[in-house]
C-alpha cells in the first residue's frame, strides 16, 4: 500500500489531472446606468428626424425590472430568454446640443431589478430615419473610476451639419467629483446627485480618443465613487475620400473601464465587408502584434489600421489595450467598390480573457435595418457545442484564425429579434445589422473580471477544476486579484459562511493573485448544477475602491467514471502479459483520458492498455483506476494475478509452484499445483536433498501439506518428480519449504 500511495500523489504532481478555470462575473446585473446623448437627425423632407432611445432587457429567468429617467418611470416582467423592450421619452432623457458642457439634472436612466429578482442584461438602441447605434450597458458594480474615450476622427465642415466627438458622463451616486483631461487642461465636474449628466464636447471637431476621464482624487470620499461614461460620434463618415454627407451615422459605446481590457482579442470581419480598428493603450511602452507587425504605444496613443479585407485576425499585446471596430460608409465597405448596404459604426470588443457561456440579446430592426448578424469566435476545439436558440447555426461557416489557428469564427445571419447563445465553453460574440445607408453593433455580452475565477478542489485527486464530482469530498477555492479583508461564502443549499482563509500568493506577470481555499469537506451525492455566491471586501488600491464585491458561479456536480479491466489471472515469468480498460465515462462529451495501471512490483503505466513484464513468479495485486478531465476519478479495483516460472517439458500444462508455506496461517499452507486435476494417472513425488522420498500421491486429490509421517518437514529445499503417464515428459524441480 505504501507503494501505491506514493505512485498516486507522484502522478497528481506530474498534473495527472487537468485543473481548469471557471467562468468568472458577468455583464449582468441588478443596477444599471444609461444615457441618451446629442446625436445628429437625418432629413427627410427637409425635415429632421429626431432620435429615439431604446432599452432593451433580457435575463435567463423570469425576473422584473423597472426603468427610471426623471419624472417618468415604467415596471415590466421579464420572460426567460425573452426581450423586453423600454421606450425612453426623448423629452426626458436626450441631451440636446444647448445642454453640452453643463450638469443636467435628472437626465440619467435607471435601469433597476427588483429585490430578490434574478439578474438581467441590458443594452441601448438609438435609431432615427437613417441614424443609428447601439451598445452594450454595464451593471454598477462593473464600473470604474477612469476612462479612457474611444471615438473617430470628424470629417466634413461643423457648418455644414457635420457633427463632433462627445464624452457622455452619469454620476450613479451623489457629491461626486471628475476631472476630464481636455487639450485646454483639465476640467473639472461636480455632480449633486445620482442620475445627473454631463456631456463633454470641444469648441471643434477634434478626435478626443485616449482623452481620460477620472475621479478626482482630491474630492471627499474619493475611494469610493463609481460612475458611467459613453463616448461616440453625433454622426460620422467613415471611409476614403470625400465625406458621404448622404452617409453619416453616430458613434455610441458604454466604455469599459481599464480593469476590465484585455490582452488578446479575436476580430470577426462584418459579413462581407471591409472594417478597420483602433488599438488604444493604457501604459507606455505597450507592445502589441497585430496583422503580422509589431508597434509600441504609450498610455493614451492609438493605432488605427487601415481599411481591411474580409479576414478574422488575432491581436496580442503584453499590457492591457482597448480594441474598437468600425464599419465603413456604403461604398467603402465594399470589396468591390460598388454600393452595399452598411454605415459607419464602432463597437467595443471583448478580449479573449472575457466571454461568456450564455447571452439572449436582441437584434432590431430600427431604423430600415434589414441584414442582420452575430459573429462569434472561441476555441476551435469546442465550436461543436455552440447553439444559438438551442440549435447549431443554421447557416454560416466555422473558419480558423489564421494568426492563431486555436481560435475559430462564424458569421450567422439571424431573423429573430431575440436571440439565446450557449456554448460548453467561453465565447466573445457581437451583434450587428446594415440597412440602406444604417448600421448599429454592440457586444453581445461579457465577463468583467477575467483574474476572478472559482475552482473546486477535489480531496481525493488533490486538483482543482470547474466542476465537483458525485461522492467525492470538494472544497472551493476563489482566485482574487487582491488580498480580501473578508470573504462570505455562500453555496446554494447552505447557510452563508464568514471565512477568510490566510491565501495562497501566485506570482503573475501583472503582480500576485491571491487563492482562498473554502475548507469545508462537501460531498455531493446528486448529478446537477449548483450556485456559489462569494462576497469579498476589497481593500484600498491607492486609497480608492474599498468595497465588497459579488461573484456569482455556477458548477456541474458531474458523474465519476466506471472502472471495468480485463486480464488474465494468471501469467508467466518474463512473458509480456496484456491489460486493458474496458471503463465507463458516464458523459458522452468528457471521454476517459488518464488511467493508472499499478502492477503490484513497484512498476506502474499511465497507458489505457499497457502490456507488462514480471520478472520473478508470484500473486501480484493489480491497482487500476481512471479519469476525465474535469478532475472526477473512478474508485480504485484490484485484481489478483499469479505469476509463474516457466519450466521446459513437452506438451503438460503443469506448472508447479516452487516454494510454499505450511505454517498454519492459511496462506500458500499446502503446493497447489493447477490443471493437475486434468491428469488422472498422474503421480506425484517429493524428495529430500538426500534422495529420502517424503511424499507420494497418485492423483493429486489431496496436496502435499509439508509433513511426512505427521510430522512438520523441515525448513529447507526438496525436490519433485511429477509424471503425467500419458506419454508426455515429466515435470521436475525444485520446491521450498518456507515458514
Amino acid at each position: 500500500m505504501r507503494i501505491w500511495r506514493i505512485t498516486l500523489l507522484t502522478l497528481i504532481h506530474l498534473s495527472f489531472f487537468l485543473s481548469i478555470q471557471a467562468q468568472n462575473i458577468s455583464n449582468e446585473g441588478t443596477d444599471f446606468w444609461s444615457v441618451f446623448p446629442t446625436h445628429d437627425p437625418a432629413f427627410y423632407l427637409e425635415l429632421p428626424k429626431l432620435a429615439n432611445n431604446t432599452i432593451y432587457v433580457s435575463s435567463k429567468n423570469n425576473s422584473e425590472v423597472t426603468v427610471t429617467c426623471g419624472a417618468w418611470s415604467q415596471t415590466k416582467k421579464i420572460m426567460a430568454n425573452v426581450v423586453e423592450p423600454f421606450l425612453i421619452p426623448r423629452a426626458d432623457a436626450y441631451v440636446d446640443l444647448k445642454d453640452i458642457n453643463t450638469v443636467k439634472v435628472q437626465k440619467g436612466i435607471h435601469i433597476t431589478v427588483t429585490a430578490g429578482m434574478p439578474k438581467v442584461a441590458v443594452y441601448s438602441h438609438i435609431y432615427a430615419g437613417r441614424r443609428s447605434s447601439a451598445s452594450l450597458i454595464l451593471p454598477t458594480e462593473a464600473l470604474g473610476q477612469q476612462y479612457f474615450s474611444m471615438n473617430y476622427t470628424q470629417n466634413g465642415n461643423i457648418n455644414d451639419g457635420a457633427g463632433r466627438n462627445y464624452l457622455a458622463i452619469v454620476a450613479t451616486e451623489p457629491n461626486t467629483k471628475i476631472i476630464i483631461h481636455t487639450r485646454e487642461g483639465k476640467r473639472s465636474v461636480s455632480f449633486n446627485n445620482a442620475g445627473e449628466v454631463y456631456e463633454y464636447m470641444p469648441p471643434d471637431q477634434r478626435d478626443l480618443t485616449g482623452t481620460i476621464v477620472e475621479i478626482d482624487p482630491l474630492s471627499p470620499d474619493n475611494c469610493n465613487k463609481r460612475f458611467a461614461v459613453f463616448s461616440g460620434n453625433t454622426s460620422v463618415s467613415i471611409g476614403k475620400g470625400s465625406p458621404d454627407e448622404d452617409s453619416r451615422d453616430p458613434l455610441y459605446q458604454q466604455l469599459y473601464p481599464p480593469t476590465s481590457w484585455g490582452k488578446n482579442y479575436s476580430v470577426v470581419p462584418f459579413k462581407d465587408r471591409k472594417f478597420l480598428l483602433r488599438i488604444l493603450a493604457q501604459e507606455d511602452n505597450t507592445r502589441v502584434d497585430f496583422n503580422g507587425g509589431t508597434f509600441i504605444l504609450n498610455k493614451g496613443q492609438f493605432y488605427e489600421s487601415p481599411s481591411l479585407l474580409m479576414e478574422s485576425l488575432f491581436i496580442k499585446a503584453n499590457k492591457k489595450i482597448s480594441v474598437a471596430q468600425y464599419s465603413l460608409s456604403q461604398i467603402w465597405s465594399s470589396a468591390t467598390n460598388l454600393e452595399m448596404l452598411s454605415d459607419p459604426d464602432m463597437v467595443l470588443l471583448n478580449p479573449i480573457e472575457f466571454n461568456v457561456k450564455a447571452i439572449t440579446l436582441f437584434s432590431s430592426t430600427k431604423e430600415r435595418i434589414s441584414e442582420r448578424y452575430i459573429n462569434v469566435s472561441m476555441k476551435t476545439s469546442v465550436t461543436s457545442t455552440f447553439k444559438i436558440d438551442g440549435a447549431a447555426p443554421e447557416n454560416g461557416t466555422w473558419s480558423v484564425i489564421p494568426s492563431n489557428p486555436e481560435y475559430s469564427c462564424i458569421q450567422i445571419r439571424i431573423s429573430n429579434v431575440s436571440s439565446t447563445l450557449t456554448a460548453n465553453d467561453g465565447f466573445n460574440a457581437i451583434a450587428y445589422g446594415f440597412g440602406e445607408k444604417e448600421s448599429y453593433s454592440y457586444s453581445a455580452g461579457t465577463n468583467l473580471a477575467a483574474d476572478n475565477y472559482l475552482l473546486i478542489h477535489n480531496q481525493l485527486t488533490n486538483t482543482d477544476s470547474k466542476n465537483a464530482c458525485v461522492g467525492q469530498k470538494s472544497n472551493f477555492k476563489i482566485v482574487l486579484p487582491y488580498k480580501a479583508l473578508s470573504i462570505t461564502w455562500d453555496l446554494e443549499g447552505y447557510s452563508p459562511i464568514d471565512y477568510t482563509p490566510e491565501p495562497q500568493i501566485i506570482p503573475t506577470p501583472d503582480g500576485p493573485s491571491y487563492a482562498y481555499l473554502y475548507n469545508r469537506d462537501f460531498i455531493f451525492d446528486e448529478l446537477g448544477k449548483l450556485k456559489m455566491q462569494i462576497t469579498a471586501v476589497r481593500p484600498n488600491e491607492n486609497n480608492c475602491l474599498s468595497a465588497e464585491i459579488e461573484y456569482d458561479f455556477d458548477f456541474d456536480i458531474n458523474p465519476v467514471p466506471t472502472p471495468i479491466i480485463s486480464l488474465d489471472p494468471e501469467g508467466f515469468v518474463d512473458s509480456l502479459i496484456s491489460f486493458t480498460d474496458l471503463s465507463n465515462s458516464n458523459l458522452t462529451d468528457k471521454p476517459l483520458n488518464k488511467w493508472l495501471w499499478d502492477f503490484g512490483d513497484d512498476q506502474v503505466s499511465t497507458a489505457q492498455n499497457p502490456t507488462h513484464i514480471y520478472r520473478k513468479p508470484g500473486d501480484f495485486t493489480v491497482r487500476f483506476f481512471t479519469g476525465r478531465d474535469d478532475g472526477c476519478m473512478s474508485e480504485v479495483i484490484t485484481k489478483v494475478i499469479r505469476i509463474r516460472t516457466k519450466i521446459n517439458y513437452d506438451s503438460t500444462d503443469i506448472c508447479p509452484p516452487n516454494a510454499f508455506s505450511p505454517n498454519d496461517d492459511k496462506i500458500n499452507d499446502t503446493w497447489i499445483i493447477d490443471a493437475i486435476e486434468t491428469y488422472p494417472d498422474v503421480t506425484v513425488e517429493v524428495f529430500t536433498r538426500y534422495g529420502a522420498r517424503v511424499f507420494f500421491s497418485s492423483g493429486y486429490s489431496v496436496p502435499f501439506d509439508g509433513k511426512f509421517k505427521g510430522e512438520a518437514l523441515p525448513v529447507g529445499t526438496y525436490y519433485y518428480i511429477i509424471d503425467p503417464n500419458n506419454g508426455t515428459k515429466r515435470v521436475t524441480g525444485a520446491l521450498t519449504l518456507l515458514k
